[in-house]
């Protein structure tokens, strides 16, 4: 990406505009209010569906300006129809849950593939993987929903049985990793593009967690002042873009070509 793209592809959209599809978490919310405060800086620009202007990336981010009440947010406007831009999931692992830990949800011993196809077809909400000795021992959580919208209120009606244990989240595609360590996995079906962008039209928030995007050349370390975004969109972006092509010129960019982990 030459500079001159990197200065079209990041817009100053007012925040009203922007639709959130996933629920924050406080805790993290809370972190990064007092972050941005203290630094006076929006770091990374908000993912933005150009189309409907469906926040794909920075719900946390897009929270903090409203509560701060900024009229403005930097964002990044992405074609999300794009093959490029994938999509993903976050799995809930444990290493103390057991099959029948979960109240008021019946598991059923499956195997594997019979019951990811479940999961899949929305006859599940929730596929319980442990590895032993090389195998995979599984247990369906059957689900009476067949709606996206179902599906999603069963899911939160399960993990609040178990918030207060010792779970966290990992990447769908990292799964197989945590499943080596000993680690169970609760297996849930992905959400689609369609399933995004019609639960955001529709004004339904998703869980958080709930989903996982690849965007291809995302800009990242902008370090916009939020007192920029205060002022009207067209200042906000000629004072964005003259600092941009200032840095710019300066050679203050940096492509990564490799996987990198990043610490907030």
């Amino acid at each position: 990406m030459i500079a001159e793209d990197i200065v079209a592809r990041l817009q100053v959209v007012s925040t009203d505009r922007l639709r959130s599809h996933e629920e924050i978490i406080p805790f993290n919310f809370q972190r990064l209010r007092e972050s941005m405060l203290n630094m006076g800086r929006l770091v990374d620009p908000i993912i933005v569906d150009k189309e409907h202007y469906i926040v794909i990336d920075g719900n946390h981010r897009k929270a903090v300006l409203d509560s701060i009440k900024c009229p403005n947010a930097a964002c990044q406007l992405i074609d999300y129809q794009s093959d490029e831009v994938g999509v993903g999931g976050w799995f809930p692992v444990s290493k103390t849950v057991k099959p029948g830990d979960i109240a008021g949800f019946r598991p059923e011993k499956v195997d594997f593939e019979a019951g990811t196809a479940a999961i899949e077809k929305m006859d599940g909400t929730f596929l319980y993987v442990k590895k032993e000795n090389g195998k995979k021992e599984c247990y369906l959580y059957n689900s009476n929903e067949k709606t996206v919208q179902g599906v999603i209120a069963q899911q939160r009606k399960f993990l609040s049985t178990i918030e207060e244990r010792d779970l966290q989240y990992v990447a769908d595609d990292k799964v197989e990793e945590y499943l080596a360590r000993g680690y169970t996995a609760f297996y849930r079906r992905l959400y689609t593009k369609k399933d995004i962008v019609d639960e955001a039209l529709a004004g339904r928030r998703m869980p958080p967690k709930s989903t996982r995007h690849t965007i291809p050349e995302r800009i990242i370390r902008l370090n916009l002042h939020l007192g920029w975004l205060a002022e009207s969109p067209d200042v906000c972006k000629q004072m964005m873009d003259d600092m941009l092509k200032r840095r710019l010129n300066e050679g203050s960019i940096r492509r990564y070509t490799e996987t990198v982990i990043v610490l907030y």
